[in-house]
Formats: C-alpha cells, sequence, structure tokens
C-alpha cells in the first residue's frame, strides 16, 4: 500500500520542471533576477553611502591641510646618528624637554626643578628638514603616544639609568654630562657636578621609558613619579609654535654631553 501512495505523485517533478521551463521561455525569468536589481530602498543606502563618504573626504581635506600647516622654521638639518652617542636630533629633543619641565616645575610652584631629561632615539621615527617645518613633520618624527612625566631617583639610581645609557652607545639626553667607557657611564656631571648618590634628582622623560619600555629599567627604582598629563608630541609641536610666533628659529648643538673616554 505505501508503494502505490508513492506511485501516485511520480508525476510532481514532471510538472514542476515543465512549468519552469515554461516560465522561463515566456521570459519569467527577469522575476527570479529582479532580487538582484537595485531597488528604491538599496538605492537610499547608496546614496547614504555616498553622503558619508563625502564628510569623511571633506574632513581628510580638513586634516591634510592641518597637517601640512607651517609652525616654525629650523635652521639646519637635524638627524639621528645612530652610531654616534650624540646628535643634533635627540640633543634638540632633549633640551626642548628639559625646559619644557622646569617650566613645568615654575607653573605648579613646585619645590624642585627637573635636573635632566632622557629621552630615547628609538622613539625618533625620522629627520627634522631644514627649512619650514609643518605639523607632519613632527607627527612622523615622533608618532607614538607618549605622556610627559618626571621621576624623581636617588643618586645611586641615576647612576644605574646612565650605565644603561652608555651600555646603548648614548641616548637623547640634557642636562647631564657623561663619558662612556667599556660600555658604561664615567665622569658623570649633573649640572656641572658629580652625582651624589643618596640625593634625589629629577629626570622629565616619558611614560613608556618610565615603566621600564625600551630596556629602561633602572627607572622602576624610583622615589617619586609625577604625571604631567601632557603628549610629548603635542608638547613639542606647541613649544615650536611659540618659539615661531617670536620669530625664533629651530637649531641644535653638539657639545659633547656624551662622549667616548679614550
Amino acid at each position: 500500500m505505501k508503494n502505490k501512495k508513492r506511485n501516485k505523485k511520480w508525476w510532481l517533478p514532471i510538472v514542476g520542471l515543465s512549468w519552469l521551463i515554461i516560465s522561463c521561455a515566456n521570459g519569467g525569468y527577469l522575476s527570479m533576477q529582479s532580487k538582484y536589481m537595485i531597488t528604491k530602498k538599496v538605492d537610499k543606502l547608496a546614496i547614504a553611502d555616498t553622503a558619508l563618504q563625502n564628510m569623511i573626504n571633506e574632513y581628510k581635506m580638513q586634516l591634510d591641510g592641518r597637517m601640512h600647516h607651517v609652525i616654525g622654521i629650523s635652521d639646519e638639518d637635524m638627524v639621528v646618528r645612530w652610531h654616534s652617542p650624540e646628535s643634533k636630533l635627540p640633543n634638540f629633543i632633549a633640551d626642548v624637554l628639559l625646559e619644557i619641565g622646569q617650566n613645568f616645575c615654575k607653573e605648579q610652584n613646585l619645590p624642585h626643578s627637573v635636573d635632566l631629561a632622557v629621552f630615547n632615539k628609538g622613539g625618533i621615527r625620522s629627520d627634522l628638514p631644514k627649512g619650514k617645518i609643518t605639523f607632519q613633520n613632527i607627527y612622523e618624527m615622533l608618532p607614538f603616544k607618549n605622556h610627559l612625566v618626571i621621576v624623581g631617583m636617588k643618586g645611586r639610581d641615576l647612576v644605574r639609568l646612565l650605565d644603561y645609557v652608555a651600555k646603548v652607545g648614548g641616548e637623547s639626553v640634557a642636562g647631564v654630562k657623561m663619558g662612556i667607557y667599556k660600555k658604561r657611564a664615567a665622569n658623570m656631571l649633573v649640572k656641572g657636578r658629580p652625582i651624589q648618590k643618596d640625593k634625589v634628582y629629577y629626570i622629565i622623560s616619558v611614560d613608556y621609558l618610565a615603566n621600564g619600555g625600551g630596556g629602561f629599567e633602572p627607572f622602576q627604582q624610583r622615589e617619586t613619579f609625577r604625571h604631567l598629563h601632557k603628549k610629548l608630541r603635542n608638547t613639542i609641536i606647541e613649544y615650536i609654535k611659540e618659539k615661531n610666533a617670536r620669530g625664533e628659529h629651530l637649531k641644535s648643538v653638539l657639545d659633547k654631553r656624551i662622549y667616548y673616554v679614550e
């Protein structure tokens, strides 16, 4: 009986196939394609998409215009010389950091100033050209979102920090003069005086290094830590803009703040 029931519907596949063939022959395939055609709803979405893209393009044009805006003038090409203990661009950045840190302490009426600045050459990703300096130059030079900090360290721990600077062949420093002898710091002077082991010295740097990044573990042996809540890049930009407003150009020096001991 079951077999007879199945056989009663043997004709259904044939009828279905015949209907499909006839429908296609009469142009019915158009209705099958209709779901792929652009409807009013899809068209509205496309228009909205275009409006969003136009807004993005407009914002990009404004951003590009800002990035090419001149903020200062440099009297010289400043570069990083990786195989030299000091070079002009690292010296420039460290000198700016030192000045910023000292001004911050004055503005905040802190009971101390900043004694030295320490930054890493690895954080500098492009040179600073001679002539007009734009936002783009600074963003390319300092692409990371590092924040400024002031760390208080005892002299004995500062020596360990400067030993690391000597070990890697020199970094971006200011406020200190030191020799490198057999990959160790020698003849260290801060503000022209030998380092006192128990005295607390205040160093301006960035949070990445102060937290031990880039091999700067000695930074973690500290007495105090103060966050300036300022980005390094933004602060450098403001510094350059202020100098430009006063008609001052950017320049750097090579003063043997780090040197190899013969």
